[in-house]
This record gives structure tokens, C-alpha cells and sequence, in this order.
């Protein structure tokens, strides 16, 4: 496994790379880095040369530029495939990462082979008034809150803060034993929340803009103008129901995609259900 840094116009782009094969580039959700592909790449790898790069703002590449926007974030990452002397690839975004791996495509279709978008219902939402609404259950508690210090002056602010209690959470169990042990967690899931408690703390003071970028996205007209083959992979679990299924909404947008759905799953599902979406990758690839 490779460890490099890309310069490009908006900052110095950590990733790391590994395998031979066709180039997969795989965009990590926010308030993370490459590190939730952990499972993923050495397994991927078997078939691909696999690149993993922390988005600027978080994990080891640069801040974020003030005034960050997707297609701008998707700018970065040719750049990055320039340096690495990669032409086209295939490209894998999972929440936030979703979103730029959209951008590329519809922006820089050149680079793009196949595409695969993958998330929890919430972020497959492609019109952008509806995704912020979506968001209501997790922001409204910060709107209201009595204690000013949780206090949210946007839903991108609201965001943030909802990031923040996550790493309350995960550092509760990451330092309980007794906890790890009641939750049935393994000790490679223990390693995992030591990634996830670092990613917030590196992920602190970029997470307003990021969500930000991603709320003023608009998606749908990005999807519109895909022309690259895609598959829409949506998490689905009953606490969305309400939203509505939105896979086969998303691929009705674009020419060439298609739609499959992960039951049951949440944020962990790259972790948790590694072998399901393993096979929908090389499944399509």
C-alpha cells in the first residue's frame, strides 16, 4: 500500500493507492476520510488499482479553500489523476463523496469510465430543497436546543453539531471496554472507531463549509448530464421510509444507470456489510 500527496490548484490532496487493474477512485462521505475504505480497498484491490483520497478539509490533505464548492472539490481530484497519471477511471462516492463523484462526471465526463453513487436514502435525494428538508430530524433538535452553545444558525451549522455529539458518542465507546464489549463490538471494529474519533477531530473546522458545498449541490441537474454507465446503490433502513425509495428515482435522471438497494443498513454499511457492497461493486465494474 501507497501513501502520496497531489499539489493541486486548491490544495495538497493526501490519498493512499493499492492494486493493479483498472483505476477505481473511491470519495469518502463527511465528517471522514479514506480511512472508512479500510475494509473495502485490499479487498478491491485483487482487481483494481484502487486510490483513496482524503477530500481537502479533511484527514491528512490541506484546509478547505474558503468558498468550497462540489465542482470545485471534483476539479481537485482530476488534478490529483493527472499527477497520478491516471486518464479515466472508475469512480465510487458515498454520501458527501457522492456528490463530487457526480460533478466529475457531469463536469469532466472524459475522466469518468463507470460511476457508482452510494448512500443512505437522505443522500440520494436529487432535488436539493427536498435533501435539505430531509435532514429536519437531526437539525431541528439543534434549532431548538435551550443550550446556546448547540445552537445552529444554518442546517449546515446543524450539521456540524450533529457531527459533533457523534464523536461524544464513539469516544464514549471507544474508552468504555465495557461498552465496546455490550455493544458486541469486534476489535476490528474498536480500530475502526479510533479512525472515526481522529476524522472528527481533523473534520472540526471544515465541517460547516463542507455541508454547506453539499447543500447548495444541485444534484439533479449534475445527474442530468451524466452520460457515463452508473449504478445507484441506496441504504435503506425503516427509519427513512418516510423519504420514499430514491434509487430508481436517481437512475431515471440519466441515460444509463440503474438502481440496487442495500435493506436494512446505515452510515456503517461500508464496514458492516462489506461483502454486500463488495458484490455490487465488482457486480457492475
Amino acid at each position: 500500500m501507497k501513501r502520496g500527496y497531489a499539489n493541486t490548484r486548491e490544495g495538497q490532496i493526501h490519498y493512499t493507492e493499492c492494486g493493479n487493474g483498472p483505476p477505481l477512485l473511491m470519495l469518502h462521505p463527511s465528517p471522514q476520510s479514506a480511512r472508512v475504505y479500510w475494509r473495502l480497498m485490499p479487498r478491491l484491490a485483487e482487481r483494481f488499482r484502487v486510490v483513496t483520497p482524503d477530500t481537502l478539509g479533511f484527514g491528512y490533505s490541506d484546509p478547505l479553500p474558503d468558498g468550497i464548492t462540489m465542482p470545485r472539490l471534483a476539479g481537485s481530484f482530476a488534478e490529483m489523476m493527472d499527477t497520478l497519471q491516471i486518464e479515466r477511471a472508475n469512480v465510487f462516492g458515498f454520501h458527501t463523496g457522492n456528490k463530487i463523484a457526480a460533478a466529475l462526471a457531469s463536469d469532466m465526463p472524459e475522466r469518468v469510465e463507470r460511476l457508482i453513487l452510494c448512500g443512505q436514502t437522505h443522500s440520494l435525494i436529487a432535488d436539493q430543497e427536498t435533501r435539505i428538508a430531509a435532514f429536519g430530524p437531526i437539525t431541528d433538535r439543534y434549532f431548538n436546543s435551550k443550550d446556546t452553545e448547540k445552537a445552529a444558525e444554518s442546517d449546515a451549522g446543524a450539521h456540524e453539531q450533529w457531527s459533533l455529539e457523534m464523536f461524544a458518542d464513539m469516544s464514549r465507546l471507544w474508552s468504555d471496554k465495557r461498552a465496546v464489549e455490550e455493544f458486541g463490538y469486534t476489535p476490528d471494529l474498536r480500530r475502526y472507531l479510533s479512525a472515526r474519533i481522529m476524522d472528527l477531530i481533523q473534520a472540526k473546522p471544515s465541517a460547516t463549509a463542507i455541508y454547506d458545498a453539499n447543500f447548495n449541490f444541485d444534484f439533479e441537474t449534475a445527474l442530468r448530464l451524466v452520460k457515463s454507465p452508473t449504478l445507484i446503490i441506496e441504504v435503506a433502513s425503516a427509519a427513512e421510509e418516510h423519504l420514499g425509495r430514491q434509487a430508481d428515482r436517481l437512475a431515471g435522471l440519466m441515460p444509463n444507470a440503474k438502481a440496487a438497494t442495500i435493506e436494512e443498513g446505515d452510515r456503517e454499511v461500508l464496514e458492516m456489510r462489506t461483502d454486500e457492497v463488495l458484490g455490487l461493486i465488482l457486480g457492475f465494474l
